[in-house]
């Protein structure tokens, strides 16, 4: 009798045990050296994309709420006060401009008082002294002479324009910007990640093909041969959006107290299921790329 060769049976039993049944006899691929370095990989690309989304979101909050109606001050020192009309018509002529109303000395002292933060101190006194203020909402879509139409406007007038909220105007257009560059990068990186897995899922594909041709020599569906594949896609891209996910963390740790400086509050929980999701959809994509041509000649009629 003829022994059995242990190192034959070991290797069989490694085998079995680094493979995953699934309900109705599908059976992922082995997982290996290959998977592990294309889910790390994957998880620096999403961390990446990740980094520049949070990049946005804290430039979007630091901005503020101005972005869903933008509204710019121009001020009238008290000399030029008989100049308030003809600057308020002036800028209501301005294309670009919805509309201009002059600020209530009312309203000045209740923005004083919350600003004074209910110090005791009479805001009234305060109020007296500030200039005659005249409140423009820009119409939307920006226009992109409004900004220096408004100025010129102000200054035919002997009037001042706020610099810090033109500042803040001309930010929402960088932010535009950057957000349509943010996708743009996302997208390529995404098909960079479903290549990367693609190629990882091909060579096990490859190393299986023995197996994947007796399959279909048996009858076995496309379908039924590609699926298992394609859940390992799904499993390797959704693993690699929930590594990059827990690696976000450790950033917005380490700069919280930057972000209480400039009033900002990052959530790493508003990219988790961006991260999970976005992953397992490219790590899917990758699958359906890799197994696109599972065929057996002998086995079409």
């Amino acid at each position: 009798m003829s022994k059995a060769n242990p190192s034959a049976s070991s290797k069989q039993l490694e085998a079995h045990k680094s493979s995953m049944r699934l309900p109705g006899g599908w059976q992922l691929p082995p997982f290996g050296v290959h998977q592990v370095l294309a889910v790390a990989i994957v998880a620096v690309a999403l961390w990446s994309v990740s980094l520049v989304w949070l990049a946005l979101q804290g430039g979007e909050q630091w901005v503020g709420s101005w972005q869903e109606q933008v509204k710019v001050h121009v001020y009238v020192d008290e000399q030029y006060k008989d100049n308030v009309n003809a600057l308020l018509e002036s800028l209501q002529d301005v294309d670009g401009v919805e509309d201009v109303r002059q600020v209530s000395l009312e309203e000045a002292r209740d923005w004083m008082e919350k600003w004074l933060g209910g110090g005791g101190l009479d805001a009234g006194n305060f109020t007296k002294h500030l200039p005659t203020s005249l409140e423009v909402t820009l119409a939307e879509p920006k226009v992109d002479t409004v900004l220096d139409d408004i100025r010129d406007a102000a200054v035919s007038q002997s009037g001042e324009v706020n610099e810090d909220e033109l500042q803040l105007v001309q930010a929402g257009d960088v932010l535009g910007t950057i957000r349509s560059l943010a996708w743009f990068a996302t997208l390529v990186l995404a098909l960079a990640m479903a290549l990367i897995v693609s190629n990882t899922l091909r060579m096990i594909l490859l190393a299986r093909a023995d197996e994947v041709h007796l399959m279909r020599l048996m009858g076995a569906k496309e379908w039924f041969v590609r699926l298992p594949f394609i859940l390992e896609g799904l499993l390797l891209g959704g693993g690699a959006g929930f590594v990059a996910w827990l690696l976000v963390w450790p950033l917005i740790w380490f700069t919280s107290d930057w972000q209480m400086n400039l009033g900002i509050d990052l959530s790493g929980w508003s990219l988790f299921l961006p991260l999970l999701l976005g992953g397992a959809l490219v790590g899917g994509l990758g699958a359906i790329i890799a197994t696109a041509n599972i065929v057996s000649p002998e086995t079409e009629s």
